[in-house]
């Protein structure tokens, strides 16, 4: 159950960084938030080259590692679009779909299969993103139109596959090529750095004057670059030793934790209806938990 331990501390980790996102949000650009605390990581990670042969990652794992990490980097500006268009307890559960979509991947890729229990909570989580758009009075289709034409709730929708994308490859990097989490994380924020900066580079955005106006969130920003840096690093431990699906359906408890106190933090409305669709949520990771030994 040690996987259990690091996938629950990653989803602590994750719902308190949320919260601290939204607020600076409130403040920066997704684009011009996801590259300085990239940079900022990056400089906290800088001992992994010091005290790890950075260099001695094969080839063939090396593609995968920074394919796999542009696709997380882009999955990380989506959310972030996200968090700043939406309520948080309305984008954060809609992730919940993530484990299943992860399980159907892992499938044909690293040929790992879910038993029936597992299925029914992956079930259940699609289950709480229904709840979570139900309206009183109103058709029981609904929800289905909603999350479909609602255009914020896209980049949601293109982080759940990028998400699934890259944590498959994460296991596969971490069991099959056994290349070790530090290492992943310090090639990973690396090329976070990178696209973020082209992109800014692209609008013709200075860095420096980025990093200027960014200057007066810093210590929010080193404290979200911290706790990003821990969950990371714990769901990828989770990642090693246990199934992709079953690591993000206990990681995704944090939208439980984030959807109850980022509600009440920033007054979001149906709290209450958006609190039960993240207990189902939850639930159906204990479910899925119910056949491990």
């Amino acid at each position: 159950m040690t996987w259990f331990a690091f996938a629950t501390a990653s989803a602590l980790l994750s719902a308190a960084a949320a919260l601290l996102q939204k607020k600076v949000l409130f403040r920066l650009t997704p684009l011009e938030f996801s590259f300085i605390l990239s940079a900022v990581i990056l400089l906290f990670s800088l001992f992994v080259p010091v005290t790890t042969d950075i260099f001695s990652v094969p080839a063939a794992s090396m593609v995968i590692l920074l394919l796999k990490s542009v696709l997380g980097g882009i999955a990380f500006l989506c959310v972030m679009h996200a968090l700043q268009k939406n309520q948080i307890s309305s984008a954060l559960p809609l992730l919940g779909i993530t484990p299943a979509a992860a399980a159907l991947l892992s499938l044909p890729v690293l040929g790992e299969s879910l038993r029936p229990w597992e299925w029914i909570g992956v079930g259940l989580m699609m289950a709480g993103s229904y709840t979570l758009e139900l309206r009183p009075n109103q058709s029981l289709l609904r929800p289905f139109r909603h999350i479909a034409s609602t255009r914020s709730y896209y980049y949601i929708y293109a982080a759940v596959a990028l998400f699934a994308v890259s944590s498959v490859a994460d296991r596969l990097l971490l069991s099959g090529y056994r290349i070790t989490p530090p290492v992943v994380l310090f090639y990973q924020h690396v090329v976070y750095c990178a696209i973020f900066g082209a992109q800014l580079l692209l609008r013709r955005r200075s860095l420096r004057a980025v990093f200027s106006g960014g200057k007066e969130y810093l210590v929010p920003i080193a404290c979200i670059a911290l706790i990003t840096l821990a969950y990371r690093y714990t769901q990828l431990e989770a990642t090693r030793l246990a199934s992709v699906a079953l690591v993000l359906a206990v990681k995704r408890t944090s939208i439980l934790y984030a959807t109850v106190a980022g509600g009440l933090l920033f007054k979001d409305e149906r709290i209450t209806i958006k609190t039960v669709a993240g207990i189902l949520i939850v639930a159906s990771g204990f479910i899925i938990l119910r056949e491990i030994g």
